[in-house]
């Protein structure tokens, strides 16, 4: 690539007259200067003669360019961009500068110059160079000139342009404080710098026209394509309305034949009942004959079967008797048992507290065994020294007497010249050594002192030991027996809560046991009422039990037969019973099957033994469709029937076919509601058995009674738990816990309150003692530790008078020796201690130590004797214990037999009452079963009974339904007659029937009656199914639908007059248009005409589409090439220039898109994140971070289409001094033939590390700024 060589400045801004400056070979060029010096306009001079307008190099217009010797042009100037249209270059399509405003705050003086210019030296990589020069002329207006030929500002930017020089993207500088305008850039800001450095920016105005256009295109096809929507629908109206003359007619026809079908479908119905009822009445008649054959043999079995229960009660009466007779022989003898085991336990308590006493007896006389051994073996000790002593000093005379053999000792002693001479010479010594012998004297005297003290000290300590381990053997023993106290306390205590916890158990049990059975008591009393109320309303007549015996004889024949509907499936809750019964009508008596062939097999049998008639639902082909799951939506006050009812899932297709999709709802007003507002075509049900059929039509509530349709089943249940409950009574009464055995443990609890005082005083006292002993203990322990103390002191002392004693003793000696040798020597002695010691002082000390022996010994005997005393009185002690713990045992053996045989005696009746009560149990369940054949035979009888009765209430309600039947079926012909209905005859004649009877008798007209009904005769063949009244016990086959049609004859006459009157109200609701065939051609041409201009339309939407979406593609690579470009490089240029020690790896950025399909219609956002540091919005980094960011997005843009110089001005300025290295580093390392820094700088940590160095000053003198050059290469190469 090219570089810039240098420049030329003529009184441009700072800078007078013509001004040189050259960059020569480097790369790396800085610019440095103060403030004020004109470094920035050195950068408005780069800036200018590169094409960049004057309002962007701080000045008000072009004029102000021009250099004025009392203005400081490197001075701030006011910024009027934001007065001014934002245009980065020169226009480009004049070959002049437009902006001619005069300066109007400094008018030019005539000796300012009028013209200024700037010539950029620039070498392309050809080595070619090119003078660029763009002169200010003196009309305000600029020219430019290419190596001294004027050029347009095109011709000029065209060239820059091909050097990579874009004056729109200013990809070749950065003005001073552009930095941190590029860091707080908004997202928008980014993708206009990115649409100018990559072209996309010039198909802007062409992609809006298009997609102007685009938009206008689409309106006009959605016009064409609705007007042809509204044309289509106009000609489906009219071809509705062609529909409609075509179905007046028919309708009027079927109109008329469903009026004559309807009168067809109900005499039909009417005769087919008027035969079933003749059947019937003669069925009924046998009915009753049979019933009242039934009730009188039932009576004589009932009477037969009485007589036996009597007796059976007899022995129950006997038994009872002699159970309350031996339990309360039980009773008594229990009662008699209770002094006997208080005694018994008493005496065993005493023995085994005497045991407890002994032992403890036998431990303390064991220690007082050793208390007294150990006195005796002291006393021995004692003894034997003495004995010893004696001993030794007799042996000590004998010794002496050899010692002087020779000489008489009564004469030696008494020798008076000896004594004289020891006396002169004892003088001599105490003239020399008397203060001598004196402090030795007292030195002996004190160090014997000490030594009796530490003999002394030592007898006492033996004395504080013995007494030390007296009392520790004394605490242990109380201590244990403390324990046993305390643990007497607390198994008195223990057991009387025992005892307590077992009088509430009691109590509970009894009060459990209460509550027990008043619950069933309630529950008893609930069954009864309802079996009452099931009673009341309801006996089992003979059709029903009759088919009850019929399906229970189906089951033992074919084992595929499952049983009765309503035995199958139950209602959740008693309040849907009337609902369910009216919603399962028919079929609430059908009979489940398991197979198609089964049904049949179970018709045939049926028909063979004349046992009436069954609905069957074979599980094998009945067809069900799944529930609607839409209606448990519809309402929360409506739910599916199936919803209602439990059913084992075995049996789960039949009730779906049974049920349908039928819906339970709370009242009439919620299921009209649904039915004809909401449109819900499903049966509907009330909870009080109010019907809306499909159909639509209507059947009223049910009565209350339908819920016992439900009870058939209960009743024996109810009779069952009846039993159960009255034996669970009476098995709870005998488990009520005896009273006697609450006053038994009453007497133990007071047994043991009596007690637990002595025991709680034994406690105390043995705490007491205990505390006495620890305290006296602790008193001779500390006796022991002072007495120790004290000892050690002496000892010590002893100690330092020795040393002392050794020491006079040595002078002493030499002393005595030099005056006693020759008197020693003449009298045969070792020394003169031999003298005095044998024949001194040596008798007083004899008899002072035989003294001492002889006390101790005194005084260990009285303390012998002492222990001695003590030690019979533990034997004497024990012997009685002993003695009456033998008299409490005995008494205790003799107690516990009586109270064995009396315990022999109640297990003897125990056993005997358990076999009376098992006999006793054994016939009350006989007397169980007896009684419950009894009652059965009287609800038998009573069913019988009430079954004769309805039986010939309903003989004479069949009667009163045949006349019913024949007027009805009179009225009938009577209104087809008067409608002028043309009923099919096959015989008779309508005119025969006469629309009124008077002036005749009711006998009369009955009998004519009957004989005119009798002559007509209707064809019914023609009659369709769905009009066929179906009379139930015809055996009609289930079809298996889901919501199979109800046929009943409201059901069918509802259906038909329904449909009637639709017909009706459609054939007068209708109002055909004669001219609607004509209206429908002109329509079909109009849509035709449309229809071509709507393809019109759309086919120049589609091109217009294509074009805009060519224009969009070409922009939108355009864009995204220079993003990826940028995108892809900002994050190594980043770490590139955030990279330290502490973050070898440095921070990290990147670049985001807001929208993906039209980037530069949006923004681009600019993410950095800083070395060590979270990620944080750009506006909350500092101004450091954000230079360093925005420095990295410069250089990875400049990267897209490099220019071959990249001009910053200040850009570290706030910088710190780490990050400015960094910057020279990257710069240091970046620069070359195809990339040249020039930088404007105060840090010395970036200049320094330029190749050259372009210094600028302020001369004052002339008031214009200077250049001087300095290359640091050479430097670099001398360093």
């Amino acid at each position: 690539m090219g570089r810039l060589v240098g420049l030329e400045l003529y009184n441009f801004k700072s800078y007078r007259g013509k001004t040189l400056v050259g960059f020569g070979t480097s790369y790396f060029t800085s610019i440095i200067g103060p403030n004020g010096s004109g470094k920035s306009n050195m950068m408005d001079a780069i800036s200018f003669v590169l094409g960049v307008r004057s309002n962007q190099l701080r000045s008000k217009n072009i004029n102000s360019l021009i250099y004025r010797g009392q203005v400081n042009d490197d001075a701030p100037q006011q910024d009027l961009g934001d007065e001014e249209e934002e245009a980065d270059v020169v226009n480009e399509d004049s070959d002049m500068d437009v902006d001619k405003e005069l300066e109007k705050d400094q008018p030019p003086r005539t000796t300012d110059p009028n013209s200024a210019y700037v010539v950029a030296i620039y070498e392309k990589s050809n080595k070619e160079i090119l003078n660029l020069k763009r002169e200010i002329n003196p009309n305000g207006t600029s020219s430019f000139i290419v190596n001294g030929v004027q050029v347009s500002v095109s011709q000029y930017l065209k060239l820059l342009k091909e050097e990579n020089i874009l004056i729109k993207a200013k990809n070749f500088l950065v003005f001073q404080g552009d930095v941190e305008k590029v860091a707080s850039q908004s997202p928008q800001d980014l993708t206009k710098m990115i649409e100018s450095i990559s072209g996309s920016i010039n198909f802007r105005k062409e992609f809006d026209e298009l997609k102007e256009e685009k938009e206008k295109a689409h309106d006009v096809t959605a016009l064409k394509n609705s007007q042809k929507r509204n044309l289509k629908d106009e000609i489906k109206n009219l071809k509705a309305k062609c529909f409609e003359a075509d179905q007046f007619d028919k309708k009027t026809k079927k109109l008329d034949h469903l009026i004559v079908t309807n009168y067809v479908s109900k005499l039909n119905y009417l005769d087919r009942l008027n035969d079933k009822l003749l059947l019937n009445l003669g069925t009924k008649n046998e009915e009753i004959d049979t019933i009242s054959r039934g009730i009188e043999a039932k009576q004589e079995e009932y009477k037969n079967f009485i007589r036996t229960q009597s007796d059976e009660h007899m022995s129950i009466k006997e038994y009872e008797s002699k159970i309350e007779n031996d339990e309360s022989a039980l009773k008594a003898i229990k009662t008699s048992l209770i002094p006997l085991e208080s005694e018994t336990l008493q005496l065993n308590e005493k023995v085994k507290d005497y045991e407890k006493r002994i032992k403890q007896i036998e431990l303390e006389r064991e220690e007082q065994q050793l208390v007294v051994s150990d006195a005796a073996g002291v006393l021995s000790s004692i003894k034997t020294a003495y004995d010893n002593f004696k001993s030794e000093k007799e042996q000590e005379q004998e010794k002496v007497s050899k010692d002087h053999t020779g000489h008489n000792l009564s004469s030696f002693t008494s020798n008076i010249e000896m004594l004289t001479e020891y006396n002169k010479l004892r003088d001599e010594f105490l003239s020399k050594a008397g203060g001598l012998e004196l402090n030795l004297n007292e030195f002996k005297e004190e160090q014997m002192f000490l030594t009796t003290e530490v003999e002394a000290l030592g007898l006492s300590e033996n004395i504080i030991k013995a007494r030390i381990s007296d009392l520790e053997l004394k605490k242990s023993a109380s201590e244990s027996k403390q324990k046993q106290v305390k643990s007497q306390v607390k198994s008195n205590i223990s057991s009387i809560k025992g005892y307590e916890r077992e009088l509430n158990s009691l109590e509970s049990m009894r009060q459990s046991i209460k509550e027990k059975e008043q619950e069933l008591n309630k529950e008893l009393k609930s069954v009864l009422l309802r079996l009452n109320e099931i009673n009341a309303v309801q006996r089992e007549n003979a059709k029903e039990r009759k088919l009850r015996e019929t399906c229970a004889t189906l089951k033992r024949l074919f084992p595929n037969v499952r049983g009765l509907l309503n035995d199958i499936c139950k209602p959740k809750q008693k309040k849907y019973g009337v609902a369910l019964a009216a919603i399962l009508g028919r079929n609430f008596d059908a009979i489940i099957v398991d197979t198609i062939s089964t049904a049949t097999e179970c018709i045939e049998y049926m028909k063979e033994q004349r046992l009436g008639v069954a609905s069957f639902i074979p599980l094998d082909t009945v067809k069900v469709q799944p529930l609607d799951s839409n209606l448990r939506n519809l309402s929360e006050n409506a739910r599916p029937v199936i919803d209602t009812i439990t059913y084992p899932a075995e049996f789960e297709r039949a009730v779906q076919y049974v049920c349908g999709n039928s819906l339970v709802c709370d009242t009439i007003e919620i299921a009209t509601s649904l039915r004809w507002s909401r449109g819900a075509n499903v049966k509907l049900v009330t909870l009080d058995g109010a019907l809306i059929h499909k159909s639509g039509l209507m059947t009223g509530g049910g009565s209350d009674n339908f819920n016992t349709k439900w009870d058939k089943s209960e009743v024996s249940l109810l009779t069952e738990r009846k039993e159960e409950l009255k034996f669970k009574i009476s098995e709870i009464h005998s488990k009520v816990p005896d009273e006697m055995k609450d006053r038994v443990i009453s007497e133990e609890i007071e047994i043991l309150n009596s007690r637990l005082p002595e025991y709680e005083r034994n406690l105390e006292n043995a705490t007491r003692s205990l505390r006495d002993i620890e305290v006296e203990l602790k008193h001779e322990i500390d006796l022991l530790n002072e007495s120790t103390n004290k000892k050690k002191d002496l000892e010590k002392k002893i100690l330092a008078i020795d040393k002392r004693l050794a020491k006079e003793q040595t002078i002493y000696q030499n002393i005595q020796r030099e005056i006693y040798e020759d008197f020693c020597a003449k009298y045969n002695f070792d020394g003169i201690e031999d003298y005095e010691s044998n024949y001194c002082a040596k008798v007083a000390q004899e008899a002072k130590e035989n003294s001492r022996y002889v006390k101790e010994i005194q005084r260990l005997q009285t303390k012998l004797e002492f222990e001695q005393e003590r030690l019979d009185d533990y034997e004497r002690h024990m012997t009685k214990l002993k003695k009456d713990k033998d008299n409490f045992h005995q008494s205790w053996l003799v107690l516990s037999e009586e109270r064995e045989k009396v315990e022999d005696k109640i297990d003897e009746i125990k056993t005997e009452l358990e076999v009376t009560k098992e006999d006793y149990t054994r016939l009350k369940q006989k007397a169980k079963v007896l009684l419950n054949k009894a009652t059965n035979m009287e609800s038998e009888i009573v069913s019988l009974k009430s079954d004769l009765k309805q039986t010939k209430k309903e003989l004479v309600a069949i009667e009163e339904e045949l006349d019913s039947l024949k007027l009805e079926k009179r009225s009938q012909l009577v209104n087809a007659k008067l409608e002028n209905v043309q009923l099919p005859l096959l015989s008779g004649n309508l005119d025969d029937i006469l629309i009124e009877d008077e002036g005749k008798a009711q006998s009369e007209v009955s009998q004519e009656l009957e004989t005119i009904l009798s002559t007509i005769e209707l064809d019914y063949s023609q009659l369709d199914d769905e009009y066929f009244v179906f009379i139930e016990g015809e055996g009609r086959t289930d079809t298996g639908d889901e919501d199979q049609v109800d046929f009943s004859p409201e059901a069918v006459e509802a259906r038909c007059k329904l449909q009637i009157e639709k017909l009706r109200e459609e054939v007068r609701g209708m109002h055909p248009d004669i001219r609607a065939r004509e209206h429908l051609e002109t329509a079909q041409e109009r849509y035709k005409e449309v229809d071509a201009e709507f393809i019109e339309a759309r086919n120049n939407e589609k091109e217009l589409v294509s074009r805009f979406e060519r224009v969009k593609d070409d922009r939108h690579e355009k864009f995204m090439k220079a993003f990826e470009h940028v995108s892809n490089n900002i994050d190594d240029v980043y770490k590139e220039l955030t990279k330290s020690r502490a973050s070898p790896l440095g921070g990290s950025a990147y670049l985001t898109l807001e929208d993906e399909d039209e980037p530069y219609s949006f923004g681009v956002k600019y993410h950095i994140m800083p070395p060590l540091k979270r990620f944080r919005d750009m506006e909350n980094l500092s101004g450091g971070e954000k230079t360093i960011g925005a420095l990295a997005l410069l250089f990875a843009v400049h990267s897209f289409h490099p220019s071959p110089f990249f001009v910053l001005d200040e850009v570290d300025a706030a910088l710190d001094n780490s990050n400015v290295n960094k910057i020279a580093n990257y710069i240091s390392k970046h620069r070359g033939p195809n990339f040249q820094f020039i930088v404007i700088s105060l840090k010395n940590n970036l200049f320094e590390r330029s190749d050259s160095l372009v210094g600028i000053y302020r001369d004052q003198g002339v008031n214009s700024s200077k250049i001087l050059t300095l290359d640091l290469r050479e430097y670099a190469e001398m360093a």
